[in-house]
C-alpha cells in the first residue's frame, strides 16, 4: 500500500485492521494518527518518510508480523503503545540524534516487544538513548554502522551509501543503479 505523495496526515484508525503486508508512508506525511495502522496482522514491512514528526498512540500496535522498524530522524514524539504487541520485531532503528519523547499513559511504546532486540541509533547518541526514559528499557542499544567496505562505481561523486541496521541506504543526487549480489 503506497500512500499518495502530498498526504500530510494519516488519520486515526484509517488503516486499522487492514490486510496489507507493506505500507510506504511518503515524505509529505507529518503525523501518523492514533491507531492509524493498528491490528494489521499481515503487515511485515513499513517505510516511514522523513517528514513524519509524530507517531500517535497505538499507531502500529498489534502488527504482529512487523519484522523491523526505522524511525526517521525528524520524529520528535512517539505515543503510548505505538509499537506495542509487535512481537515479531527483530530490530528497531531510530535515526534521530535526540531520543524521541515517548508519551506513556498506559503502555510503553514498545510494550510486549522483546527488549533484548537491537536498537540501532546514531553512534554519538548511544549514551543518550541508554539514559532516556523508556528507551533505556531496551537492553541492546548499538550504533548505526555508517561504514561501507566498498562502492562499486567510484566515479559517482554525489552518492552516500551506508548501512542502518540490516538495511543498506543509498542516497544521492546523481543517477545510480543498485544490483543484488546475483546481478
Amino acid at each position: 500500500c503506497n500512500i499518495k505523495e502530498g498526504t500530510r496526515l494519516i488519520a486515526d484508525y484509517v488503516f486499522s485492521d487492514c490486510g496489507v503486508t507493506s505500507i510506504t508512508i511518503p515524505e509529505s506525511v507529518k503525523s501518523i494518527g492514533n491507531s492509524a495502522i493498528s491490528y494489521c496482522t499481515s503487515l511485515t514491512s513499513v517505510t516511514i518518510g522523513n517528514g513524519v514528526t509524530t507517531i500517535g498512540h497505538g499507531a502500529f500496535s498489534e502488527c504482529y508480523k512487523l519484522a523491523s522498524i526505522t524511525i526517521p530522524q525528524n520524529v520528535k514524539s512517539i505515543g503510548d503503545g505505538a509499537f506495542s504487541f509487535c512481537r515479531d520485531l527483530t530490530s528497531i532503528t531510530s535515526e534521530s540524534t535526540t531520543p524521541p519523547t515517548i508519551v506513556e499513559y498506559y503502555y510503553n511504546a514498545f510494550d510486549e516487544v522483546d527488549k533484548s532486540i537491537p536498537l540501532y541509533v546514531p553512534a554519538e547518541s548511544v549514551e543518550a538513548y541508554k539514559s532516556a526514559e523508556y528507551w533505556e528499557e531496551i537492553t541492546n542499544i548499538l550504533p548505526i554502522n555508517e561504514s561501507v567496505t566498498s562502492v562499486i562505481d567510484n566515479k559517482i561523486d554525489n552518492i552516500s551509501v551506508r548501512s542502518i541496521g540490516n538495511n543498506i541506504v543509498v542516497t544521492g543526487t546523481d543517477n545510480y543503479t543498485v544490483y543484488s549480489i546475483s546481478g
